[in-house]
């Protein structure tokens, strides 16, 4: 299955690792806002979902605006996590009304039982593009 490259993975290991700061964190583990003060830039949070069998971790990572009360997506992704590589499994754009998933979930116990690998393929590409535009506009000094 497709992953992030190196450096890529690198900036949302970072994120990650934001959660458990207490300088972002809001939820100590389990959420994290990273905003650069006076900055043009959406900041980007990034937050621990449900577990999901057969993968490691499973986290969302989301620039978001208000619009009429309501909380949109601009955009966010879904990744999992497996022997350390991190897989794009969701794209969510809300002012555009797109909403992609990788995977097909069995019914039963909630596994992956089909996946879409034109669309992961596609969501690699712009997640790559993606964390390294976080990692310069947030100025996490992740080097790349």
């Amino acid at each position: 299955m497709k992953h992030l490259n190196k450096k890529s993975s690198a900036v949302l290991q970072k994120l990650i690792d934001c959660m458990s700061d207490p300088a972002y964190a809001k939820t100590m583990g389990s959420f994290a806002k990273i905003e650069k003060a006076d900055s043009c830039f959406m900041p980007v949070s990034i937050e621990k979902l449900h577990h999901i069998p057969t993968f490691d971790n499973h986290i969302a990572v989301s620039h978001t605006y208000v619009e009429n009360g309501d909380l949109m997506r601009d955009p966010e992704m879904e990744f999992v996590s497996k022997e350390g590589k991190f897989h794009p499994i969701s794209f969510r754009q809300d002012n555009m009304g797109i909403h992609q998933e990788v995977f097909e979930y069995s019914d039963v116990d909630g596994r992956p039982v089909k996946y879409n690998p034109s669309l992961l393929n596609d969501l690699v590409e712009f997640a790559n593009m993606w964390m390294l535009n976080i990692n310069e506009q947030q100025e996490l000094g992740v080097k790349v």
